[in-house]
């Protein structure tokens, strides 16, 4: 029988349940089929005892639908931070944490068999090996360091950093880096860790609130941080990836060479170079599970220079099926030169390299090369009421597009002589 507790242990499955739950809001309680309605309830009552301000339910047809929701300007602090702020820890998590900081304040060195007999002479029970494996953990973090000494590991407590003592010695420097620390807090990658020295030497943001607020994020970071270091290592690794749209789940060799991230949304892609195809791909973070580092390789260089050379011709993320060549789309637009001069600024801003010709002073051609025109079919329709025509090689994009003009003539149109035919 499952067992509610505040804290996790395994953050993927807290990631996926409030993505799919509490960020697309579709889901209910009978669609979670990957263990018993008990441990349904307990992951729900764990994120609502970190989300109550901002949780709505409402009842549908397939049951009571849970989201989050907030108000624009509302929020100061990402509140699914509280999602890495949350790890569980064992009794003696809790007992080694103490009695490391206690034991070695006073600067001395000592072994993990040293610490384990210290501890044991204050009642506890620890040996050496769990005494071992949470020191190294406190290295890896940065509290402890060590050196060897013949055949001994010896630790000690971290120096402060240069950063931690000009905090604590100049209030001046503590009220401009407060500043700094509650913008780049709440958009930046890994804000979370901002977030978390704010809580510490400041309590919370009490300076900026943002209109465009992105943060269901922050529950990718756990894959970004990976991907980053192979990114600038030039090292390969392999992901496993669940489809978005099939729900398959395959696993992908490649090389992780740029980050992207939608100025609309917040989504946050990687693109990576697979050998097996010989193509590049757009991976959503938020539908990778995992990454294992593989080994270096000296050519990541080259194929940078391949990925810059080919970037003019994505519309977005998209490079296309496995087979394809570039896509050509043309489009006429009715655009009068002096009334509407702000379309044609946009046309010009947003065209992504795309030629514009002016036939007359109320004409445009719109023209390019990419690799996936399917892309480009949402930032067409926005030209609504300005298309006198369109043409592409990608056949399929065509239906699609004429498709839904038609409709939205038939729809519209009062005289259904009006309507036209694409």
């Amino acid at each position: 029988m499952a067992e509610f507790q505040e804290l996790v242990k395994n953050f993927q499955r807290i990631r996926d349940y409030m993505r799919q739950f509490y960020v697309y809001g579709f889901k209910v309680r009978g669609d979670y089929t990957e263990k018993s309605a008990r441990t349904y309830d307990n992951e729900r009552r764990r994120i609502e005892s970190w989300l109550s301000p901002f949780i709505y339910s409402e009842y549908t047809s397939k049951g009571r639908q849970v989201s989050i929701t907030h108000g624009e300007g509302e929020l100061s602090s990402n509140p699914l931070f509280a999602a890495w702020k949350s790890k569980s820890f064992t009794d003696n998590d809790l007992l080694l944490h103490f009695f490391i900081l206690a034991l070695l304040s006073d600067g001395r060195e000592m072994t993990a068999g040293e610490l384990a007999d210290a501890v044991s002479g204050f009642g506890g029970e620890i040996d050496s090996q769990t005494a071992r494996l949470k020191l190294k953990d406190y290295e890896d973090l940065g509290v402890l360091t060590s050196r060897k000494e013949k055949k001994s590991l010896l630790y000690r407590l971290s120096p402060k950093s240069a950063l931690r003592k000009r905090l604590e010695e100049d209030p001046e420097f503590f009220s401009r880096f407060h500043a700094a620390l509650s913008f780049f807090s709440q958009i930046a990658p890994f804000g979370f860790i901002g977030s978390t020295i704010e809580d510490k030497y400041y309590g919370k943001n009490t300076i900026f609130s943002f209109k465009h607020y992105f943060i269901v994020h922050t529950l990718e970071d756990g894959i970004l941080y990976p991907l980053l270091n192979a990114l600038h290592e030039g090292r390969f690794v392999l992901l496993t990836n669940h489809s978005a749209r099939s729900g398959r789940v395959t696993e992908i060799e490649g090389l992780p060479l740029k980050v992207f991230v939608s100025t609309r949304t917040g989504r946050r892609y990687i693109c990576v170079y697979t050998p097996r195809d010989r193509r590049f791909v757009n991976l959503r973070l938020d539908c990778i599970s995992s990454v294992q580092p593989l080994d270096l390789r000296e050519t990541s260089g080259l194929y940078q220079e391949k990925l810059s050379a080919n970037l003019s011709r994505c519309f977005g993320v998209s490079f296309g099926s496995r087979a394809s060549r570039l896509e050509e789309i043309c489009v006429k637009l009715a655009i009068d030169e002096e009334k509407e001069g702000h379309i044609l600024n946009r046309l010009f801003r947003e065209g992504r390299g795309g030629e514009i010709i002016r036939i007359d002073s109320q004409t445009f051609l719109y023209s390019g090369f990419f690799f996936d025109v399917g892309e480009m079919l949402s930032w067409v329709k926005s030209f609504t009421g300005h298309i006198l025509d369109i043409q592409s090689s990608n056949r399929e994009a065509m239906i699609r597009i004429t498709t839904d003009l038609e409709i939205l003539y038939r729809m519209y149109c009062q005289d259904p002589s009006e309507a036209k035919t694409f």
